[in-house]
């Protein structure tokens, strides 16, 4: 496990976890198949500004705008659902901050983690800074570089922390509320977690990265469940960074260091995969940021070549 300073965490989910190695061969008689389809995919712009580029957290409003969040130069961009840019603006507060992650909340108003100013800053859908809280620390209510976010439709705001391995919950505008999980191997507790999500049910899904799992909670904080193993081969994942969830319960999942996106059905058990042709065999951890759309469309975000995918769950789309 590579652990570095919060200095040098532009890219941290795609390079500071561990790569693996090559994967396990399938069963002899038994052939690798591909879950989803490309509907479409385009590349973001590099910052005229330089620097490199780091993609990360995505969500998607109820009209189909996606937004998504560039590390590397600070920027939030904004796209309509076929990928045409409609917008772009700046999250740091002057210049300074490293944006990781970005959630709609029920007044459109966008909430985003900030990992390296530790603290939760929320926008409008143009970029006009509403209001920010957080301060660095370990105390309840206090951040060690908030790593995902989410946001219910009561305005209740989920936060992890990848240093402070922990889940807490907070108000609209900042008071905590729990600690919904804290350190450690065993099931309900966090290693290093990453982006989390909320399922159309209400249930809390925590990417729990350096325990090579997913783990489902109430937004109260009892534990529901968790499912993964370290591993290469089917169902098996080694750094997960992100996960949606859809009506039926499956779990896409974003395995970012066996470079590809896992579906799973609402047990754990393994449906299929697919992995980013441009990148199969790059060591970097592309799979970083995952939004289901309001037609079901799966957008993904990959750090390895700067691209947004929209894809497409063969059997059909989860028409919500």
């Amino acid at each position: 496990m590579v652990i570095l300073s919060r200095l040098a965490t532009t890219t941290f989910l795609a390079f500071a976890l561990a790569a693996c190695g090559a994967r396990e061969a399938p069963e002899q008689g038994q052939e690798e198949e591909s879950t989803y389809q490309v509907a479409a995919s385009w590349e973001v712009a590099r910052s005229e500004a330089g620097g490199q580029r780091a993609l990360q957290g995505i969500d998607v409003d109820r009209a189909g705008r996606l937004y998504v969040v560039d590390t590397g130069s600070g920027l939030i961009h904004v796209y309509n659902a076929e990928g045409a840019q409609q917008a772009s603006w700046s999250a740091r507060d002057e210049g300074v901050g490293r944006p990781i992650d970005i959630a709609v909340g029920p007044r459109d108003e966008l909430f985003v983690a900030d990992f390296l100013l530790d603290r939760v800053r929320i926008f409008d859908p143009a970029g006009l800074l509403l209001r920010q809280w957080g301060t660095a620390g370990t105390a309840p209510g206090q951040f060690s570089s908030p790593s995902g976010i989410a946001v219910d439709g009561e305005g209740f705001v989920y936060v992890t922390e990848f240093y402070g391995h922990r889940l807490q919950k907070f108000t609209r505008d900042g008071h905590p509320v729990a600690i919904l999980a804290d350190t450690g191997h065993d099931p309900g507790q966090l290693h290093y977690p990453a982006k989390l999500t909320l399922a159309p049910d209400g249930t809390l899904y925590v990417a729990d990265a350096h325990n090579h799992r997913i783990q489902r909670f109430t937004t109260d904080g009892e534990f529901l469940g968790t499912w993964g193993t370290s591993g290469t081969w089917n169902g098996q994942l080694q750094d997960p960074v992100d996960v949606a969830v859809d009506s039926s319960g499956r779990m896409h999942v974003a395995d970012s260091a066996n470079r590809r996106v896992q579906l799973l059905d609402a047990d754990g058990s393994y449906l299929g995969e697919w992995q980013i042709p441009e990148a199969a065999q790059s060591r970097v951890q592309t799979p970083q940021g995952l939004s289901l759309g309001p037609r079901g469309h799966l957008y993904l975000s990959d750090a390895a070549t700067g691209r947004i995918y929209k894809l497409q769950p063969q059997g059909g789309l989860d028409e919500r």
